[in-house]
């Protein structure tokens, strides 16, 4: 039998979001497909798309998510210790373009590298850009306090504030303005505002689920901004019924520390690959 990628009905979305009931604390897992539910519900005409190997997902979670524009991004997992299916469904995409493997956990790298391989390209250009995956329980987060100094307010950020948080995100690449204004409009996020009304301080919320773009402007730095925002949504999430977590890249001690003394704990790394284009 020849194998094939078919496409999971949206209705059965949460079928298999179901399925990683045991695995909630983890990238690419319950809070992932949950976003994809969130935006595809909110837009209909959003470019997303998940797919099962040979129709077969109940078995073993297998899955390959594709949300599309600005560039094509790949969501994937599998509930199986033995990753030979989730490869087999990666072989059969035709996507030419690059892709994005976005935010999977370091058990699934060898599998992501193989793929990498197979489109092509050298196995010493693989690359894997790592963060420590930190999680708090939701007992913990619940219970933050979220005091706004005077002068200052929190709300939820508005699309025209896009360009900002692009403009300053490290990550940022000529692709990714549209990628920030999708997370703002149909995904949870906080802002602090002063007085006169300017962007000071804000998080987003990443489609696997997690706390992300996390930024303070350097006027306003050391003075808890960054602290603040994460407490809110964390909050917020938690009050959702959904696991916190962040991905804070190895480096960044500042962040390290500050989501330590928050209660964070590490308990994965995640990464992101870029798939080469196929000439």
């Amino acid at each position: 039998m020849e194998n094939t990628l078919v496409e999971i009905p949206q209705a059965e979305w949460i079928d298999l979001r179901d399925l990683y009931l045991v695995q909630k604390q983890l990238s690419s897992a319950y809070n992932t497909i949950q976003c994809l539910i969130d935006w595809k519900t909110q837009n209909e005409d959003l470019e997303i798309n998940i797919y099962s190997l040979n129709g077969d997902w109940r078995s073993d979670g297998t899955y390959v998510a594709i949300k599309k524009k600005p560039m094509t991004y790949l969501f994937i997992n599998t509930l199986s210790d033995n990753q030979e299916r989730l490869l087999t469904a990666l072989r059969m995409l035709k996507n030419k373009e690059p892709l994005l493997v976005f935010g999977y956990p370091e058990r699934l790298t060898p599998t992501v590298k193989q793929f990498f391989i197979d489109r092509g390209a050298k196995e010493e250009e693989f690359e894997a850009d790592g963060t420590a995956w930190y999680h708090i329980d939701k007992d913990k987060a619940t219970q933050f306090a979220v005091d706004v100094p005077e002068g200052f307010t929190l709300r939820r950020l508005d699309p025209k504030n896009a360009e900002l948080v692009n403009s300053v995100w490290p990550h940022r690449t000529s692709n990714t303005l549209l990628f920030v204004e999708r997370m703002i409009t149909y995904a949870d996020s906080v802002g602090v505002y002063d007085s006169s009304d300017n962007l000071v301080a804000w998080c987003l919320r990443l489609p696997i689920g997690s706390l992300g773009l996390l930024q303070v402007m350097e006027s306003h730095k050391r003075l808890g901004f960054g602290s603040l925002v994460v407490r809110y949504m964390s909050k917020l999430i938690a009050s959702k019924g959904l696991e916190v977590t962040a991905p804070v890249v190895f480096q960044n001690v500042a962040s390290r520390s500050m989501f330590e003394r928050l209660g964070f704990k590490v308990i994965d790394n995640v990464y992101w690959s870029i798939m080469p284009e196929i000439k």
